[in-house]
């Protein structure tokens, strides 16, 4: 009867080694037909070590029956190259799944025949499943692309993207490029300042991310391209990421906003946020300072000159107004962010 026997190992260490990596190995003496597992083997197969005898018809059933082979030729199994380097499933006693590598190596006599078998395997379950997760996500997003006629995405909380090739083959950028906000070279420098303030707003919210802008293509001409997202919220309503669906539109398609003018709360925000008093603005915008003072008690006071002059006196120093959904927010060169009105 054979003997209940684990792989000898030389000290220890190559033990520590096995648990580490998460590994086994094996030996097949093809003569004597006896299987030598080592620790590692034992515990990745879900068995106490010398609690059972090594044996092909055991280890046939532990493989999943989708993955068995005919284990009837020992000599013909020993020689296919499949055995040499493969990936399968187990089932292991206590019922859990477990996904293997296995790579053998064969030693032959002076005549070329197999004579025995040594491998090593690796227990691979967490690569399969996030492999598995990343082609269900994969899946799920070509089918939501298809359905949608547009481009799923995700992004990091802050906004930027995560997958960055359908960018990269729209655009030409890099995935650096892509990430560099502070330059944002595709998007149209019109339209830097929307997209910085529109993420702004979501990201400071946890709301919804809306925002149409353009991008100068591969080709170099500007597309419009619609954009919206929701945040994914996790523990304590921190936001794990972005999921996005974006459409290119043709300008006709757009939505003809009319310009929305400031109103008197933005105003006094406005110069409140650069520190100027009254006769600041007036100097800086060449308003008089009687109309400065009606106009931030009411902007249709005044002629909409005056508030032009304003705006634009404002927008020299750092202070941007962003239309966005019928609305203006104000975007501080330093990042602050004002959605008053």
């Amino acid at each position: 009867m054979t003997q209940i026997r684990p792989l000898k190992t030389a000290d220890s260490k190559l033990r520590l080694l096995e648990e580490k990596l998460n590994v086994g190995t094996w030996v097949w003496d093809l003569a004597t037909s006896e299987l030598v597992w080592s620790y590692g083997l034992f515990r990745m197969l879900g068995y106490e070590p010398t609690s059972v005898v090594p044996s092909l018809d055991l280890f046939q059933s532990l493989v999943h029956p989708d993955d068995q082979w005919d284990f009837d030729n020992a000599v013909g199994l020993a020689s296919d190259k499949r055995t040499q380097d493969r990936r399968f499933r187990i089932i292991r006693p206590d019922g859990t799944l477990r996904w293997l590598f296995s790579k053998a190596q064969p030693h032959h006599d002076r005549h070329g025949n197999t004579m025995i078998l040594f491998g090593v395997i690796a227990d691979v379950t967490q690569e399969e499943e996030t492999r598995s997760a990343l082609l269900a996500e994969e899946r799920t997003n070509t089918a939501l692309t298809g359905l949608l006629k547009g481009k799923v995405w995700r992004a990091y909380p802050n906004g930027k993207l995560i997958e960055t090739a359908d960018w990269t083959k729209l655009t030409g950028e890099t995935a650096a490029q892509a990430h560099d906000w502070e330059t944002l070279a595709a998007i149209h420098p019109e339209d830097r300042s929307s997209f910085r303030a529109a993420w702004k707003q979501a990201i400071d919210t946890r709301g919804e991310y809306v925002l149409t802008f353009r991008v100068r293509t591969v080709a170099g001409h500007y597309v419009h391209i619609a954009n919206r997202a929701m945040p994914i919220l996790g523990n304590h309503g921190r936001i794990e990421q972005w999921v996005g669906h974006s459409v290119m539109v043709e300008p006709s398609q757009l939505p003809q906003r009319t310009p929305v003018a400031l109103c008197a709360s933005q105003v006094r925000a406005a110069r409140g946020f650069l520190n100027w008093s009254a006769q600041d603005l007036s100097n800086h915008s060449g308003v008089s300072f009687s109309t400065v003072r009606r106009m931030e008690a009411s902007t249709t006071s005044v002629r909409p000159e005056a508030v032009a002059a304003v705006r634009t006196a404002f927008e020299a120093h750092g202070v941007l107004f962003v239309q966005n959904e019928g609305s203006l927010s104000i975007v501080l060169s330093d990042n602050r962010f004002y959605s008053g009105g």
